[in-house]
């Protein structure tokens, strides 16, 4: 069975696409920071935003065209930097048996040659978000493969029986926290998981589920600016993001505007879902609402890794800084649960953080 993981996958700001030879071309490809050949108005004005707090001003053609050339060859530098630490033996191929158990879990997608190994090519070609977003017929293997490998006797899994590690690794899928996974639970989570957070507006509630990616960002930004009457955004299911950059970048927007969040007792969120929770400026969240937390892992690194004072903290305390939520929850998140699995807070670790207000 494929572990059940949520990854913070470190990205640069954009995600460069640059075809022709023309600067023109290259600073519209920059607009459409999904790459999928579309540039939406409201995916334009994200990264047209980001420029502006860049560069400060106004933004003139010629500070546009440095800024994107700039973040360009950060990301080489970064692309460059992150291989040559995963391959170990300099041999420009990164090897599955060079890397730890939980790195090989993020490197195995991009190996799509099967070779067990990757090379530079196929990891600068890698989407996260493919790879993730499963089709249909995937999930219900994914389903499939998890009651068989666990021996399931009947259409349920008691937590209670599996060892403390498979159950830290898949108690998200226990929607309604009695303690069973139905194969329904199992199908309905892993749907979610495999689409993209979307909004279903009604009266002055939108109502989100999926996971956070690259185009959430767009995507709050469309709702606030056609969708003036809405006030809340009450989440259903989101369990967590694959794209930490743009999943700070959503929240940002959402308590820039003012906008409240709200869980049900019947909800889920987890990971970059709990941090896009904690943007609301009210904060309802009913008794019964599973809240997941752990540390977070980019790459070849994780959290837990890195000392107190590393600048990979930064953005995360900064974020917290600006809701004003303690960093005391930030560095609690890190211990609560390894990157690989979930821990689901308690109704007193609720209380203590304020994430309820």
């Amino acid at each position: 069975m494929k572990k059940l993981s949520f990854y913070f996958v470190t990205t640069s700001i954009f995600a460069f696409s640059f075809q022709g030879n023309s600067q023109t071309t290259s600073t519209l490809s920059a607009l459409d920071s999904n790459t999928d050949g579309i540039i939406n108005p409201y995916e334009a004005l994200d990264v047209l935003l980001i420029l502006k707090e860049e560069i400060g001003g106004d933004l003139k053609v010629a500070d546009l065209e440095n800024k994107l050339a700039e973040f360009k060859k950060e990301e080489k530098s970064e692309f460059a930097a992150e291989f040559k630490k995963a391959d170990k033996n300099n041999d420009g191929i990164i090897q599955f048996k060079e890397v730890d158990e939980e790195t090989l879990q993020f490197i195995a997608l991009m190996d799509t040659d099967r070779s067990e190994s990757i090379t530079a090519d196929e990891m600068a070609n890698f989407s996260i978000e493919k790879a993730f977003f499963l089709s249909d017929e995937a999930i219900n293997e994914e389903v499939s493969g998890i009651f068989t490998e666990l021996n399931a006797k009947n259409d349920s899994i008691e937590l209670t029986s599996l060892p403390e590690e498979i159950r830290s690794s898949i108690n998200s899928l226990d929607l309604n926290s009695d303690g069973k996974i139905t194969r329904e639970e199992a199908t309905v989570f892993l749907k979610a998981n495999s689409s993209e957070a979307a909004f279903t507006v009604k009266g002055d509630v939108a109502y989100m589920t999926g996971t956070i990616c690259t185009s959430t960002p767009a995507k709050v930004l469309e709702l606030i600016f056609t969708h003036p009457e809405v006030k809340t955004i009450e989440m259903q299911i989101v369990p967590g993001s694959i794209n930490d950059v743009a999943n700070l970048r959503a929240s940002f927007y959402v308590h820039k505007f003012g906008l409240n969040t709200r869980i049900k007792s019947n909800s889920m969120i987890a990971s970059g879902g709990t941090d896009f929770f904690l943007a609301g400026h009210k904060r309802e969240v009913e008794k019964g609402a599973i809240i997941g937390v752990h540390s977070w892992a980019g790459g070849t690194i994780s959290a837990t890794d890195l000392p107190k004072d590393d600048e990979a903290h930064n953005k995360y305390l900064e974020y917290y800084r600006a809701l004003g939520i303690s960093e005391d929850f930030y560095w609690y998140t890190l211990e609560a649960s390894p990157a690989s699995s979930i821990h689901n807070m308690t109704e007193e670790e609720i209380k203590k953080y304020n994430v309820r207000n």
